[in-house]
């Protein structure tokens, strides 16, 4: 088959030791383990097969795998989130956290320069902070479906514009014309977007050989949609 296996994927993900479940693609299982966000997005993920877009545990499973497939595998930590690492628990002058108005505490999440950690101690004027993966040197369980596989150029290049741009209500919209391939985005993020179109561009030419041109093209937004239609119903 020409090209890169593209697959959508359900996953829940479990530490083993405590039994909590940290991660899920459902929504019903994210309710019940408290991890429900009224912003987040609840379905299946696309993912190219083999090109790192999941962790090497479950790249390694898919390789396996067909569409329809389900399979529980255990991941120790090197194959999931990685060893904890003794040079990534930093201790930082609590003077920084007040120049930003911050009032650090235990189990506090703080941006570090671009890069998440958790406070773990306060004390004699330090803060003491945990950059870690929360799940270093976890071993995990997950459960995973391969819930469709996607064949086609012009399915590949819907469920990967879809991947790249997720966005809640509504979907991308593309077509497929010979070798050109337009992306449909809602006004108001086709805007926002401009620093993520050459990646994008790179993206879809290596993922899907058949592309050879992108275009980003922006839909009218729904206030323009309702002024026409009322514009229409009085005309």
């Amino acid at each position: 088959m020409k090209g890169n296996r593209i697959v959508t994927i359900e996953f829940t993900g479990k530490e083993l030791e405590s039994g909590i479940i940290f991660d899920t693609t459902s929504e019903k299982i994210a309710k019940e383990n408290k991890l429900y966000k009224e912003n987040s997005i609840f379905r299946p993920i696309p993912v190219v097969v083999g090109k790192g877009d999941v962790l090497k545990g479950i790249d390694d499973c898919l390789l396996e795998m067909k569409e329809g497939d389900s399979k529980t595998i255990q991941l120790t930590s090197e194959k999931a989130f990685g060893a904890r690492k003794k040079e990534l628990i930093v201790v930082v002058p609590i003077k920084e956290f007040i120049s930003r108005k911050i009032q650090p505490f235990p189990g506090l999440i703080v941006d570090m320069n671009g890069q998440y950690g958790k406070v773990q101690t306060v004390s004699g004027g330090r803060v003491r902070v945990d950059m870690n993966n929360e799940l270093a040197g976890k071993n995990v369980e997950y459960e995973i479906k391969i819930v469709k596989e996607y064949t086609s150029p012009a399915e590949k290049a819907q469920i990967m514009s879809e991947k790249f741009f997720p966005l809640k209500e509504i979907k991308v919209e593309t077509k497929l014309e010979k070798d050109n391939l337009k992306v449909k985005l809602p006004k108001e993020i086709a805007k926002q977007i401009g620093p993520l179109i050459a990646p994008f561009t790179q993206t879809m030419k290596e993922v899907i050989p058949e592309i050879k041109k992108v275009e980003i093209v922006e839909s009218i937004d729904k206030s323009k949609k309702e002024e026409k239609k009322a514009e229409k119903k009085w005309n």
